[in-house]
């Protein structure tokens, strides 16, 4: 089968919750599957309980697992602009990355969760800056190797684009927030 990219986003809104968006794509960018979450809203004893590991538990072993479970699907490399995606390492085996780039501003009223920012490793594949966590053995050569395969032309910001697009047109109420 032929490899393919996962581009998983998440933002969140402090009055309506969290939006997940997942769009995976063929190596030269074309949509294979798409899919979205209906807003995440933590209870306030979640907020309590879970403290500062909120935005972890939510993206990554919530959103971004249910995502990447719905999806038919298997990417070689799920690519994300939310470091708390990548707490999915600690429910999933799928290759996981955070390309760091400048967010759009699509979603004005909405913030970019953080996350844990311990126990990830950089990487600079030439011009992309990442995070991995680090407890993925092996999976700095991976992500090299499948990065490697992509037309140097390949954007890897642009597919984010189209999952901010298509999550404000899936979700109403996004843009009216």
């Amino acid at each position: 089968m032929a490899a393919s990219l996962g581009f998983l986003s998440v933002r969140q809104h402090p009055e309506h919750g969290y939006f997940g968006g997942y769009l995976l794509t063929n190596l030269a960018a074309r949509p294979l599957e798409f899919h979205c979450t209906m807003p995440v809203k933590p209870s306030r004893a979640q907020e309590l309980l879970y403290g500062p590991t909120l935005d972890d538990f939510v993206c990554g072993e919530q959103i971004a697992k249910a995502l990447v479970n719905k999806a038919k699907l298997k990417p070689d490399l799920v690519l994300t602009n939310c470091r708390a995606v990548l707490a999915i390492a600690q429910v999933s085996n799928v290759l996981t990355a955070q390309l760091q780039f400048e967010a759009d501003d699509s979603f004005p009223h909405f913030r970019t969760p953080q996350g844990n920012q311990s126990g990830l490793q950089s990487l600079v594949v030439d011009p992309w800056q990442l995070q991995l966590p680090a407890s993925v053995q092996g999976a700095e050569e991976k992500v090299r190797s499948l990065l490697s395969q992509l037309a140097a032309n390949f954007d890897l910001t642009e597919p984010f684009q189209r999952v901010s697009d298509a999550l404000l047109e899936a979700h109403p109420i996004a843009k009216a927030a």
